[in-house]
């Protein structure tokens, strides 16, 4: 299987989204990115300035206590646990719910459709139009005879 060549913007691009932890990065990735750090020591020295930083981040940004995460979790469990579940709906919403792929633009078009399709089925039919070439076709041409 062959790699991809990866450019030293798209390598910048995912070392903002993933780190600098070529681990972390998808594995489709992560050959292609490898080949580029042994070619390019621009790209070495950018994932060198993403370590420090991601470095620094971790150790002067303050750590949550783990027993406040705890309690936090619990916390937010025990206000989950306590949520009623949504009620099952009824069957006009169920209704509703299963046409929605059918209008695709709106309940307010298809009202408008069926009726202008009410409209068009109640209105008296009109007369045919008279043909407005009629009297040009009885009169005769240069050269003819009746």
């Amino acid at each position: 299987m062959t790699t991809a060549r990866m450019s030293l913007d798209r390598f910048t691009r995912l070392l903002d989204r993933h780190g600098p932890a070529l681990a972390a990065w998808p594995a489709a990735e992560r050959s292609a990115a490898a080949a580029l750090l042994a070619a390019s020591p621009e790209a070495r020295g950018r994932l060198q300035a993403a370590a420090a930083l991601d470095m620094r981040l971790r150790r002067d940004l303050p750590q949550p206590h783990p027993a406040a995460v705890a309690r936090l979790q619990e916390a937010v469990a025990r206000r989950i646990a306590r949520v009623p579940l949504p009620a099952r709906p009824g069957p006009l919403a169920r209704l509703r719910q299963a046409l929605r792929p059918a209008v695709p633009a709106g309940w307010g078009a298809l009202a408008a459709m069926a009726t202008c399709a009410l409209w068009l089925s109640l209105s008296p039919p009109r007369p045919a139009p008279e043909d407005p070439f009629g009297p040009l076709q009885t009169l005769p041409l240069a050269g003819e005879s009746f």
